[in-house]
């Protein structure tokens, strides 16, 4: 049997699992390609430790699926080193403070330790006025005089307070990091705080009928509120996870390193399989107009970061495979032909019919009949 050349990118919600469910297909089908040693990364716009992902993956697969075989929203962080140092605010959920530290963050802060710091900043909250009238009038209103400015805001997925972390994100950004600072008028133009964001998810599908909203819906609102309050366009400095590409080419650097350890030649082509149209399919189409230019003159289509190391990045060609598990549903709605991005290579039913034209494909008939 021929070696394989190619490699299996698979997103998880809605193709691994449905909500709190397993795909019972896609057990066969990812155990097929592990015994014919593809190399396989699941990328997903999920904010957790790689290594409960990969736990979680290996329990419902029946075999091991390892850490750095999980690119999840925030792992291309990693390569962001010029940031690793500064004074960053985490917004999210979850552990998100252990995800910063993994990804190489130092100096973390959180939205709730910049309002302990900052007691009159989270106004939404009725209970929180109330404290700050009876601090100010028993002791006068207190700043923590020992707060380092922020230097960066890291957005690693939606918060539980959305209303908090709006407010709070804000203020950093007019005050260039520091609330005790308060900005003159003439003086609303703040661009130079990086801002950092993990995925626009705009909705996801759960156990509810309707789509829920993911992270893209909060930056949404965020930018929103930005422009209403200072004229100006909120601008990002890197954006990572899907669509976007280095998210893609963090996968094929991993998938490379398989493919090498293996014995096995570097990876020409990708295939990825993914059931959102604006998120996986498009992103997955970027990528591939980004593997047919020369490996030293390529752009970014979405503007944003690029992985400059070329060692581990051979592929010139990304197939993108579309399921019918998740978001999208055949029945229910039509892809934008009016958008090729949107246009997958092809649609199948879910991840073991996907799994069969990729074997098909790179002529291994056998292996489908068996």
């Amino acid at each position: 049997m021929k070696a394989s050349n190619f490699a299996c990118f698979f997103d998880i919600d809605g193709v691994i699992t449905q909500g709190p469910n397993f795909i019972k297909v896609a057990k066969p089908a990812i155990q097929t390609l592990i015994q014919l040693n593809v190399p396989i990364v699941f990328v997903s716009n999920t904010c957790m430790l790689e290594s409960d992902k990969a736990k979680q993956l290996s329990a419902v697969l029946g075999v091991t699926i390892h850490p750095e075989q999980v690119v999840l929203a925030q792992t291309p962080m990693r390569t962001l080193t010029d940031f690793h140092n500064k004074h960053v605010l985490i917004s999210g959920q979850g552990q998100v403070e252990d995800i910063a530290r993994i990804i190489g963050f130092k100096s973390i802060t959180t939205i709730e330790k910049v309002c302990k710091a900052f007691p009159e900043l989270d106004m939404v909250d009725h209970m929180n006025r109330a404290r700050l009238s009876e601090m100010i009038r028993t002791q006068g209103l207190i700043h923590d005089d020992n707060f380092r400015p922020i230097e960066a805001v890291v957005l690693l997925g939606e918060p539980i307070q959305w209303e908090r972390s709006l407010q709070v994100i804000i203020d950093l950004l007019l005050t260039d990091g520091n609330p005790a600072i308060v900005p003159s008028d003439s003086n609303t133009n703040h661009e130079h705080i990086p801002i950092i964001a993990c995925n626009r998810d705009l909705v996801f599908k759960a156990a509810a009928d309707l789509p829920r909203f993911g992270h893209g819906a909060f930056l949404t609102c965020l930018e929103t509120l930005y422009k209403s309050i200072s004229g100006n366009d909120l601008k990002y400095t890197a954006f990572v996870g899907k669509p976007f590409e280095i998210s893609y080419q963090y996968a094929e650097t991993i998938a490379n390193k398989i493919a090498l350890a293996n014995g096995q030649p570097k990876i020409e082509k990708v295939y990825f399989i993914g059931d959102n149209p604006d998120v996986d399919i498009i992103g997955a189409n970027m990528y591939n107009h980004l593997l047919q230019q020369e490996i030293n003159l390529r752009t970014s289509i979405s503007g944003y970061n690029l992985l400059t190391d070329s060692k581990y990045l051979n592929a010139t060609s990304c197939e993108s495979i579309l399921v019918c598990t998740g978001v999208y549903e055949p029945n229910k709605q039509k892809i934008d032909g009016k958008n090729p991005l949107k246009l997958p290579t092809t649609i199948k039913l879910d991840v073991f019919e996907a799994v069969k034209y990729v074997i098909l494909k790179e002529s291994w008939p056998w292996i489908v009949n068996c």
